[in-house]
């Protein structure tokens, strides 16, 4: 897959989650990975999948939902990789069931992610992590053995972040 090409399904997939659940901020971002890694995220890509997909889950007292994963030390929303052949919608609500055990309804899109993937001696690949706005419907929350070291509702966000563009979130 060339890098236009790439960068191009990226964008398709965009337009078309917009054109569907409405407009997001798209937030750039660069990250630096292994030529094994890389190799992984192009297989991904061959496989037709764009990337990943989690939701912000607000309950009616307008708490968020926020995980710690295993190994790392900032909170951020519930997400995952997407499947072949799935919809990011659909990845977001299967991450997040499988994360917290909470069960969701997707509202519309709170921010994008386009990433470029960069590796020794390859051209960048492009990939979407798309989150989606999301009301709580049930499920008492509780981490994933293995996978998620922590599972909590804030009313604010949390001072330890995985990412910074999790404190732009709505509360």
């Amino acid at each position: 897959m060339e890098t236009g090409e790439s960068r191009g399904v990226v964008d398709e997939a965009l337009a078309k989650l917009q054109r569907g659940w409405g407009d997001c901020p798209v937030a750039p971002d660069r990250w630096d990975v292994s030529t094994a890694e890389w190799d992984r995220t192009r297989e991904r890509f061959d496989a037709g999948t764009v990337g990943g997909a989690g939701a912000w889950v607000r309950r009616g007292d307008g708490r968020a939902l926020v995980v710690r994963h295993v190994d790392e030390a900032g909170w951020s929303e519930p997400a995952g990789k997407q499947e072949p052949g799935e919809a990011l919608s659909t990845t977001a609500v299967r991450e997040v069931r499988e994360e917290t055990g909470v069960d969701i309804t997707l509202t519309g899109l709170v921010m994008a992610h386009r990433i470029a993937v960069h590796a020794p001696e390859r051209d960048p690949l492009y990939r979407l992590v798309v989150v989606f706005d999301a009301t709580y419907d049930g499920g008492a929350p509780r981490a994933r053995d293995g996978e998620i070291a922590a599972v909590r509702w804030v009313d604010d966000h949390p001072e330890e972040l995985m990412y910074p563009q999790v404190a732009e979130y709505p509360l």
